[in-house]
């Protein structure tokens, strides 16, 4: 019998791999050093996560698919609209939702009773977590644990600190072009000004690049600007500035969006 061995990395989260950021926003462009030493796929995995983290941090969403699980606390006037409860990302399916008075669990909901609901176009879903009991209610009601349940109002307390317990599934599970592609060039703005400086050492004079307002300041020379960094720096961020509006108002914009 002959066995044989494979080494292979996943992707690790990341929206693209290594290999397609150098096909997308590298081609014609060799990342190496001045002793023609490629850069490792480590790095450049680096400033993709790094870039993904920041998009995700701007635009407040998750962009992988996964399991987020967060405090809220209970306010009645949410809660008596049919059990509307305001999440920090977008719910694609919620999975749990319990009661907790300090650290005794008050309450459990069956899984039925939870739903979420997408925005009107289909594509995303909205930041909120609907509790809407069904036909079945009578046989797969709440569970009420200890105390009083949040149906008779908590005696008159409108709002109680840290009182959901929430597990929901958040994320795509295929990221949208315009994000990765956001991200893309996000991460090869980084590393063309790290080739630059090492392959032209003053050919980018200056560079800063953030993402809130995405402001310009870059200055390169003749030599920087015929090699192709400069001319991509400053391509991509152009690219940046007129894309960032358009993700802002449709990833950010739903936030607001009561269903």
């Amino acid at each position: 019998m002959i066995e044989y061995g494979l080494k292979y990395k996943k992707n690790g989260g990341t929206v693209i791999s290594p290999s397609e950021l150098q096909d997308q926003y590298f081609f014609g462009t060799p990342i190496v050093d001045s002793n023609g030493n490629p850069m490792s796929e480590e790095n450049i995995r680096y400033y993709i996560e790094a870039a993904q983290k920041e998009v995700e941090k701007w635009l407040n969403i998750k962009i992988t698919k996964q399991v987020i699980s967060e405090e809220k606390d209970f306010t009645w006037a949410d809660f008596r609209e049919w059990g509307f409860m305001r999440l920090t990302y977008m719910c694609v399916k919620p999975i749990s939702l319990f009661g907790f008075i300090s650290d005794v669990q008050q309450i459990e909901y069956p899984q039925e009773w939870l739903s979420a609901r997408k925005t009107s176009d289909g594509e995303l879903y909205h930041r909120n977590l609907y509790l809407v009991p069904g036909n079945n209610a009578a046989r797969t009601g709440a569970i009420v644990y200890s105390g009083i349940t949040p149906h008779l109002g908590f005696l008159g307390r409108y709002q109680i600190p840290q009182y959901w317990k929430i597990t929901y599934c958040t994320g795509f599970v295929n990221p949208p072009e315009d994000l990765k592609n956001f991200i893309g060039k996000l991460a090869a703005i980084n590393i063309f000004q790290i080739i630059g400086d090492l392959i032209l050492g003053a050919g980018i004079a200056s560079q800063s690049l953030g993402i809130d307002g995405l402001s310009q300041s870059i200055a390169t020379t003749s030599s920087a600007t015929s090699s192709g960094y400069g001319s991509r720096i400053i391509s991509y961020t152009e690219d940046l500035k007129r894309q960032k509006p358009i993700l802002e108002s449709y990833y950010r914009g739903f936030n607001m969006t009561v269903a």
